[in-house]
């Protein structure tokens, strides 16, 4: 065995806070609790960790791992932020190392995506308080598409929750991945292109920022077709940046985006320990948006996260 049973616990936080980070949960946590926060790492100025390649035979050890880390229940200590100090020195090599592996074989992937699957469904269908805040109503979504053109970014969340991305491609539509939703609550939609009006009568927004890059007429088109060449590709429940097998909603407008040839400078960011994710908050930190619309957020000042 790779690694004692403490281990595995505390690489089953680290992967359970991955889940956490992702689009379509209903009302779920930020990325991280406050328990597992650590020093943020940008990937735009980051020295990846020099962690060499593993054998085929090393990657075939890794699979029983994690197999283990997704068919166990994590989310009540990740809550708490309960990662032993003493592991914290290992999890900083072991996390690298489980990025890669996932990261560089296909097949590794594929044995692991049922179980991760099994995981996110389960974190992302548990009930939680909903607030105050009343959702957008139908007047509200019809201003905010009267101001969009095709190329917008729209990050939106509900009750407290605001993690997820769209990418507007004309026509009152979008085009986003999605994992559960509350009439799929048993499996993933996955990419798909549907109305603005759709989706928010499915799942209610109240909470909306809309970003628009300086792309001229061409670029606009290379990302439409770029994110609708992913229509019905399954949801990313290992939210990987590697490859585009699967994507989860931000990975997906994050490289639409760059297809453009004058593509906005965009950073994904490193969370304990050694995963890469890029959420809403690497959008809005980039200069190169401008901010077209905002419903119950204030987007930061840009430029607090990565280096330009």
């Amino acid at each position: 065995m790779l690694f004692s049973g403490s281990v595995r616990k505390s690489m089953g936080l680290l992967l359970s806070a991955l889940a956490l980070s992702a689009c379509g949960a209903p009302r779920q946590a930020p990325i991280l609790s406050p328990g597992l926060q650590a020093p943020y790492q940008s990937m735009g100025r980051l020295q990846r960790q020099n962690v060499s390649a593993l054998s085929p035979d090393q990657l075939q050890n890794w699979l029983p791992l994690f197999k283990e880390i997704y068919g166990a229940e994590f989310a009540d200590a990740l809550q708490k932020g309960e990662v032993p100090p003493d592991l914290k020195e290992k999890l900083k090599v072991y996390g690298p190392q489980a990025f890669q592996l996932l990261s560089q074989d296909p097949q590794a992937r594929a044995q692991l995506y049922p179980a991760s699957d099994a995981m996110v469904i389960r974190e992302f269908t548990k009930p939680s308080p909903s607030d105050s805040v009343p959702p957008l109503s139908a007047s509200e979504n019809q201003a905010l598409l009267s101001q969009l053109q095709p190329g917008d970014v729209i990050l939106c969340g509900n009750d407290g929750s605001f993690i997820h991305g769209a990418l507007y491609v004309g026509n009152g539509k979008v085009v986003h991945a999605l994992a559960t939703q509350p009439d799929m609550t048993d499996r993933f939609r996955g990419v798909v292109e549907e109305s603005w009006e759709t989706y928010t009568r499915r799942s209610e927004r109240d909470t909306v920022v809309v970003l628009r890059a300086q792309l001229n007429s061409s670029d606009v088109q290379r990302v439409i077709r770029y994110a609708r060449a992913q229509l019905n590709k399954g949801y990313d429940s290992l939210f990987l940046n590697s490859s585009d097998e699967r994507f989860y909603c931000i990975e997906l407008v994050f490289k639409a985006l760059k297809q453009a040839q004058r593509a906005p400078r965009m950073f994904a960011h490193q969370v304990p320990y050694g995963w890469e994710i890029v959420s809403v908050e690497d959008l809005m930190d980039s200069p190169d948006f401008q901010t077209v619309y905002q419903r119950n957020y204030q987007r930061p000042r840009p430029g607090q996260m990565h280096r330009y």
